[in-house]
Parts: structure tokens; C-alpha cells; sequence
């Protein structure tokens, strides 16, 4: 199992939530799931700018069974073949769930696992904890500590640390809706952990002592976020920030009026893996495909095309 010192080191960059393709009919499509890691690794992705994060809310975990989650850890695994770090989602309702994807992440050598109490009741401390040594009596794999805030319970920062004392943790996936809970967060986490910056403010957290943030685009232009990350380990802040804005203002734009339509995260990334020829499937509901229009997908392509022109002339 990695160290906290480890994981530092070892994720660095962005962390990629990697898109689950399906089929017009529904079924898991593996092949192009192993096609789209394999252009990403071709675009130059390497340990030191890009972590693998599988099967989490934009891989749509919770449109998946346990062995369709299974199979798509494994897909993923075998094409990375230890080129990148991976981190995998073990969220469920149902802890064997949790368990059976950490032995698997374990057998795999996955770096860690993407973890959060339990979701669908409202949260109380010793529930989460209690849930998360369940888990860590079954498996010696890492946790990535998950507050999913916005889809369960905000966990108080005292509960993170709490967590952090199990052995099995090494990392934080952290975000907070109140942004001096954030930094204080970070600032109480970083020390012991690697911490994960999973707002929209990636400028600030990396300011904050973030080593790694989330983003959807490497999905379908990873250039952008490896462009942000070097700019900011050379604390050009001020370049980053205008670099984030420049692209980030007009896609929030487009991927808001998908998000204010349907549910889930996999349905507005698709449109933009579509605009630059990869096959991002199908959504399976409640996500609706048909809540991207036409102009939508028009939009995707004239921004990602004047993007890519863009940052060929940097």
C-alpha cells in the first residue's frame, strides 16, 4: 500500500474521471473504454500530470452493477498497465460492494481507492467512521477520503481527520461548499495526506497546497490541463488563471444547460468527446442524451476547435 508520502509524490497533475462508454442498448463497451485510455497515454499522459480516476460519478458508478464496475477497474488497469497513477471509485449503498471493489483495486495494484460513507441516509459522524473500518478490516488498499458534499454529507473537518488516522488512508478528494472551509481543509490535511482539489477554483487551490485537481478534460483535450499545471508549479498564477478562464468560462456556459436538463456528469462530457472524434457512448438514465441538442453539440465542437487552434500557437 502507498504512504501518504507516496501518494504525494506519485499524484501529481490532474486527475482525469474517466468517461464509461455504453452502447445504444445499454451494455458496457469496453472497447472503446480501453480505446479512449490508449489516446489519452498517445497524447503524452504520464505518471507526474495525469492520475486515472475509474468508475466515479463521471464514469457513472451509479448506473452500474457491481460487475460492470468490476470489469471496467480491470479495462482500465490493463491499458494503463502501471504507466499512470489510478485511483477507482468504491462508493456504494451496499459495503460488500465497497469491499469487493477494494480486494479487486488491491489484487490490481491501484494506487487507492475514491471512498465516502454511506450516502443516502443523512450523515452522522460515527456512521461514516464506523463504515469506513468496516471496510479496512477486508482490505489494505489505500483510501482516497471522498466529500461528496454536494450529493451526501459535507463531512466536518474533524471527521476528515478522524479518518485519516485509519492506516488504510493516504489521500483527500477535497472540496467544500464555503471556500475558508476549503483552504483551512487543506491547510489541516496536506501535512498528512495528499490532498486532492476537487472544486472549479483549481488557481486557488493550488495556491492553497493542492498537488492535484479533478477536471473532465482530459477526456477530450488534456493539453489544456497539463498547460495549467505547468504554468502553475512555475507560480505563473496570473497566466494560469487567464489560461483557465479563457476555456473554462465558455464550457461551464455550454455544460450548464445540460446539467439544468438532466442528472449525472458522463452526459455532458460525451458531447465534447464526440466534438474531437472519441466514442463516449451512450448515457444510461436518469442522464438523458436527448437533453443535448444539436446547438449544443455545434458549441462543444466550435469551442474545443478554436481551443485546440489556440493553444498550437502557445
Amino acid at each position: 500500500m502507498l504512504t501518504p508520502e507516496l501518494a504525494t509524490a506519485r499524484w501529481r497533475g490532474v486527475v482525469a474521471p474517466l468517461v464509461t462508454p455504453f452502447a445504444a442498448d445499454g451494455a458496457l463497451d469496453l472497447a472503446s473504454l480501453r480505446a479512449n485510455v490508449r489516446w489519452l497515454l498517445d497524447r503524452g499522459a504520464r505518471q507526474g500530470n495525469t492520475i486515472l480516476l475509474v468508475g466515479g460519478s463521471g464514469g457513472d458508478f451509479t448506473a452500474m452493477n457491481l460487475d460492470e464496475r468490476l470489469q471496467v477497474i480491470r479495462a482500465v488497469a490493463e491499458v494503463a498497465a502501471g504507466q499512470l497513477p489510478i485511483i477507482a471509485g468504491a462508493q456504494s449503498l451496499d459495503i460488500r460492494d465497497s469491499i469487493a471493489i477494494c480486494r479487486l483495486c488491491e489484487e490490481l495494484g491501484v494506487d487507492a481507492v475514491q471512498i465516502s460513507g454511506p450516502f443516502y441516509y443523512d450523515g452522522r459522524p460515527d456512521d461514516v467512521v464506523a463504515w469506513m473500518e468496516e471496510v479496512a478490516r477486508h482490505t489494505g488498499i489505500g483510501f482516497a477520503i471522498y466529500n461528496n458534499w454536494y450529493t451526501g454529507y459535507d463531512m466536518p473537518l474533524d471527521l476528515i481527520e478522524r479518518l485519516l488516522e485509519l492506516p488504510n488512508s493516504i489521500g483527500v478528494k477535497w472540496s467544500s461548499p464555503h471556500r475558508d472551509t476549503f483552504v483551512e481543509g487543506v491547510r489541516r490535511f496536506a501535512p498528512r495526506a495528499a490532498v486532492v482539489d476537487n472544486t472549479l477554483d483549481t488557481i486557488a487551490g493550488h495556491l492553497a497546497g493542492c498537488r492535484a485537481f479533478v477536471s473532465h478534460f482530459p477526456n477530450f483535450y488534456p493539453e489544456f490541463c497539463w498547460r495549467i499545471w505547468e504554468l502553475m508549479e512555475a507560480f505563473n498564477y496570473h497566466q494560469a488563471q487567464q489560461e483557465f478562464d479563457r476555456l473554462m468560462v465558455p464550457y461551464r456556459a455550454l455544460v450548464s444547460k445540460i446539467a439544468s436538463q438532466t442528472a449525472g456528469e458522463g452526459v455532458f462530457v460525451r458531447p465534447a468527446m464526440a466534438a474531437v472524434g472519441l466514442n463516449g457512448g451512450h448515457s444510461r438514465p436518469p442522464s438523458r442524451d436527448s437533453a443535448v441538442t444539436p446547438e449544443l453539440r455545434q458549441g462543444f465542437k466550435t469551442l474545443l476547435a478554436e481551443a485546440s487552434d489556440a493553444g498550437r500557437r502557445l
